[in-house]
């Protein structure tokens, strides 16, 4: 027999090995980790697939048969190989792309420095039943009628669930619920949660405790250790954690038992790498739900129009909260039209007020600006000149904590701030924008006795940090806290009675056609941040959402104002259907990036070339081809880029381009990656 082995290696499809381990004690099967022999270095594998053959020539064998990481079922495997097809990705680097450093080492499974041998992993290495926890012990919440509701609707079928409820309205409560509901029904099964930010996970660890003290649950994101990551690969794909806590990262993740799947923000764009495996983290959990007949939730307060579109197919069921659970209304909405001392100190002097109300009633602010840093541009007033990285065809943005220095949000370079232009030498140079950084200051300065806390990805180098930082906040240690995107994303701020946003009108310039629906959805999260714990007595302030801006009559701000998502929705769902843009059409970005320019856009012409000659040798008149396009920034960590754009009304007409393409991006001279469904242009 023929085994069908794939490795964690960039080009390499399927390897084909003698289904026998070298010393001919054991055979393997589909599932198996192993470790095998490539080009004299030997790696750990996966056999995805065994032939009944005859090789036509002779074959290595197996080198070991590793019976201490679990075997992965047939499910899983299809689950990886769909990853593989649809994104276009090796199948090796699929299967393995968030298998844990310590169980892709074969030193760690061979000889003296095998780690199976630690105590460490004692406990998983031993092949046991799955254990029967003891009975689900939770608190006691009351359901209102509209989350009850939902949870009926739920258990009818397997048919993907689409909660739409605006923040505050519990839809935690009704992921809960459905937890507590599962493991009564069947004590060995799992559920995976995912969410966005990985700053969401100890907050709702901490309520899952609380609420689930017997579950055995586990964290996988990328901010734990190699080791804790591995522990926690072996125990859930054994089936002895109940409940998976992750990132995208824990897409990958084999469960045997898993029975549902929470994807809560499922609009995020966080759910889609980047870089990369390009993955949708949302769409894979959909499909795989699907393949293991498992129920799946995708919650939002503001859901993405693909997920809504669905729902017009019949794909998914559409459950609404249009309420807040403790009856409150949504915050009351001022718009404020920005002044000269708005652009010199950051903030209006009515906003101060109104900040200065709230601190002294002993609540919290909550300050939105989605730009970190000291000031985005450093300029020459005098010749035109400004900071620009060296390494990408980026501004240098200017941060001041500790010393004066620019950096790159890029790739990180950071030079120390200059007083001359380098171009002209004149010393009229000026700094324009505002971020976080700057923010932070003129408001210790206006607000010299509030306690402010910035937070931003400058600020939160360690998930501890995080923690700490949401500790503060909760004990009220706090007045004021500024902050980006990172704070707009499911935090429970129990005492932030006011939030308020700046600079909103930059996030809408944005190219991308997608601009508009993420600011609207930005501006919604936050804005749900306000009041949720207000009470009725008497002397508490209502709750407000302050937003500051150039044009207040805007169709835009109008919406925002009456917290009507759904019309803002369905105008943009119209825009896109006349537009063909998704989710009316299906597209592919192959991304292209190599050091010399002029070898970039010879091959980009090529590349575009035999793109268009494939287009008429299959006579798919569905599909478009695109560019090349240029990409911001054009030159990246020293490389340049380009851009081509595949699109077409039928998505299978768009993947027989692209799998006909996928041996030419492999060994082209420089390197390509595709992007299917991308949600940054």
């Amino acid at each position: 027999m023929i085994a069908q082995v794939v490795i964690d290696l960039p080009g390499i499809e399927k390897l084909s090995y003698y289904s026998k381990t070298l010393n001919d004690l054991e055979v393997v099967f589909p599932g198996d980790w192993v470790v095998v022999e490539v080009k004299k270095k030997l790696h750990v594998g996966l056999v995805v697939e065994t032939l009944r053959e005859i090789p036509p020539y002779k074959l290595k064998g197996i080198t070991k048969r590793l019976s201490s990481i679990p075997k992965v079922d047939k499910k899983w495997i299809d689950f990886v190989i769909f990853a593989s097809r649809y994104y276009h990705r090796p199948l090796g680097q699929v299967a393995f792309n968030s298998f844990p450093s310590p169980l892709k080492n074969p030193a760690n499974f061979l000889g003296k420095q095998q780690i199976i041998d630690k105590k460490y992993f004692s406990e998983v290495s031993q092949k046991r039943p799955l254990e029967i926890e003891k009975d689900v012990v939770t608190l006691q919440w009351i359901l209102n009628k509209e989350q009850k509701r939902c949870c009926v609707r739920i258990k009818e079928n397997n048919k993907p669930k689409l909660l739409f409820g605006i923040t505050g309205s519990g839809k935690t409560r009704v992921y809960f619920s459905e937890i507590r509901d599962l493991l009564k029904e069947d004590k060995n099964s799992q559920i995976l949660y995912l969410v966005p930010e990985i700053g969401l996970t100890p907050q709702l660890k901490q309520s899952i405790e609380l609420y689930f003290p017997d579950i055995k649950q586990e964290i996988y994101t990328s901010t734990q250790t190699p080791l804790n990551r591995a522990k926690t690969w072996i125990l859930a794909s054994s089936g002895k954690i109940r409940l998976i806590l992750g990132t995208r990262i824990a897409t990958f993740l084999p469960m045997p038992a898993l029975k549902l799947i929470i994807i809560d923000e499922e609009h995020d764009s966080s759910f889609k790498q980047h870089e990369g495996f390009r993955f949708s983290a949302r769409d894979l959990s959909i499909f795989q739900a699907k393949n293991i007949n498992a129920k799946i939730i995708l919650g939002s307060a503001t859901p993405s129009l693909e997920s809504l579109a669905q729902v017009t197919k019949g794909h998914y069921d559409l459950l609404k909260l249009e309420k807040r659970a403790t009856g409150r209304p949504v915050s009351k909405v001022t718009v404020i039209k920005k002044t000269s001392f708005s652009f010199e100190n950051g903030l209006s002097e009515q906003t101060l007020d109104s900040i200065r109300k709230h601190i002294n009633a002993s609540n919290q602010v909550l300050i939105y600006l989605n730009r970190k840093g000291w000031a985005p541009v450093l300029t020459c007033t005098s010749c035109g000149w400004s900071s620009t990285c060296v390494n990408c065809s980026a501004n240098l943005v200017l941060h001041k904590n500790g010393s004066q220095i620019l950096m790159c949000h890029f790739c990180g370079y950071s030079e120390d701030r200059i007083e001359n232009c380098r171009v002209c030498n004149s010393n009229a140079l000026k700094l324009i924008g505002m971020g976080t950084e700057k923010l932070e200051e003129k408001l210790t300065h206006l607000l010299p006795n509030a306690r402010i806390l910035r937070i931003d990805r400058n600020t939160i180098q360690k998930k501890k940090q995080f923690r700490e930082y949401l500790t503060k906040i909760k004990n009220k240690e706090v007045d004021i806290l500024i902050g980006t995107q990172i704070l707009t994303k499911g935090h429970d701020f129990e005492s932030v009675t006011l939030v308020v946003a700046v600079d909103i009108e930059s996030n809408l310039k944005h190219p991308d056609f997608r601009a508009s629906e993420r600011a609207f959805q930005a501006l919604m999260q936050v804005a749900g941040r306000a009041g949720r714990h207000v009470t009725d007595s008497k002397g508490v302030l209502e709750p407000e959402f302050i937003l500051e801006v150039l044009d207040t009559d805007s169709a835009f701000i109008q919406c925002v104002t009456k917290y009507e998502y759904t019309d803002f929705a369905n105008k943009l769902i119209d825009e896109r259907r006349q537009w063909n843009l998704p989710p009316f059409t299906n597209i592919a970005i192959i991304d292209l990036s190599y050091s010399d320019q002029s070898v970039l856009k010879t091959y980009t012409d090529l590349l575009l070339g035999k793109v268009n000659h494939q287009i008429n040798i299959e006579k798919t008149k569905t599909v478009t081809a695109n560019g090349p396009l240029k990409v911001y920034p054009e030159r990246l960590k020293r490389t340049y880029r380009s851009r081509l754009i595949l699109e077409s009304k039928k998505r299978s007409d768009l993947h027989s381009i692209l799998f006909k393409l996928r041996t030419y991006l492999l060994k082209g001279p420089v390197k390509a990656v595709v992007d299917v469904d991308p949600v940054d242009f």
